[in-house]
């Protein structure tokens, strides 16, 4: 997803190309690579002019090699080709921070405009990622619970993760026909404190990044692969509270669900003297951030969702 930065340099032009051009590396090279679930998705330009995007999937063909048999100067039956369409309308979102005149003289920190900058591109990375998250959780149809369980509800609080668990995923998925994303594998994104209850428990089936990357060429995040899974960490999981805390972890292959872009994030300063009459005695800077997106659920065959409990340390 790109990033644009524009900002006001009434009075005081050089502050203010500063800031944009220290945001926009700050979203481009240090805070874009910690966005996970928005790498894995199906990514579409909205044109303008349009409120909606839409996908269209060919349903799978299920003939029977009976059905396709053909007979000696007999036309076989047709078969309608079944076109499902999933659409996908804008939200946008955005954040300002006020920063006062005060603070940027009183205050103990020389850089206290780029920290603030550097936070609100760093929580709208997140916010993306929790969109595409809630999408996943709420439409996603495909649920594993560890330790055989049945529903949410049922689970308890030793019902963490184990290499058994990852391997109902792996077969789900194969059985599913569901395309891998990187090297042959599927990519899990995973809560960290899952990742270590897999690692605990997967001796002989775990294989650490380090022991299998020779040529750099390792996914931000990952830390190790299983099952031909390869196991992406972050901290940026939503948990889900039923009693005991329920850690959604992910489970993707190839177009498993798609984000569609109509704004992309712009990050936007204003330093102190461009507020005009609104700001008459020039008390306030701000850095703000916007984005306008949508995620949509494409192919359920192609997303399982591990849901258990998790050792915390």
């Amino acid at each position: 997803m790109a990033v644009r930065t524009t900002g006001n340099i009434k009075n005081g032009a050089s502050p203010a190309v500063y800031m944009q051009n220290f945001l926009r590396k700050q979203v481009l090279e240090n805070l874009e690579p910690e966005l996970y679930f928005a790498k894995y998705g199906q990514v579409s330009k909205a044109e303008n002019g349009y409120l909606t995007l839409s996908w269209a999937r060919f349903d799978q063909l299920t003939r029977t090699v009976a059905q396709v048999t053909l007979t000696e100067g007999v036309t076989p039956t047709e078969v309608d080709a079944t076109v499902t369409v999933v659409q996908a309308t804008p939200v946008q979102y955005g954040m300002q921070v006020v920063i006062s005149d005060f603070l940027q003289k009183t205050s103990p920190i020389s850089s206290i405009l780029e920290l603030v900058g550097r936070e609100v591109a760093a929580n709208m990375m997140r916010v993306i990622d929790k969109v595409i998250q809630a999408e996943l959780i709420t439409n996603g149809t495909n649920v594993i619970y560890a330790n055989g369980r049945v529903n949410r509800a049922a689970l308890i609080a030793g019902d963490v993760v184990t290499g058994a668990d990852i391997s109902k995923v792996a077969i789900k998925l194969r059985k599913q026909n569901a395309k891998t994303i990187s090297e042959g594998c599927y990519v899990g994104i995973v809560d960290n404190f899952v990742a270590g209850d897999i690692r605990n428990s997967s001796t002989g089936l775990w294989l650490d990044a380090n022991k299998y990357v020779t040529n750099g060429a390792i996914l931000n995040g990952e830390t190790g692969k299983l099952q031909g899974i390869k196991i992406v960490e972050t901290s940026n999981i939503d948990t889900v509270a039923t009693g005991i805390t329920v850690y959604p972890s992910y489970f993707i292959g190839k177009d498993a669900y798609g984000i569609a872009n109509w704004q992309n994030m712009e990050t936007i300063f204003h330093p102190i003297g461009s507020g005009g009459t609104a700001d008459a005695l020039n008390q306030r800077a701000t850095v703000g951030a916007k984005i306008a997106f949508a995620a949509k659920m494409l192919q359920q065959n192609a997303l399982v969702r591990l849901e258990s409990s998790a050792t915390s340390v």
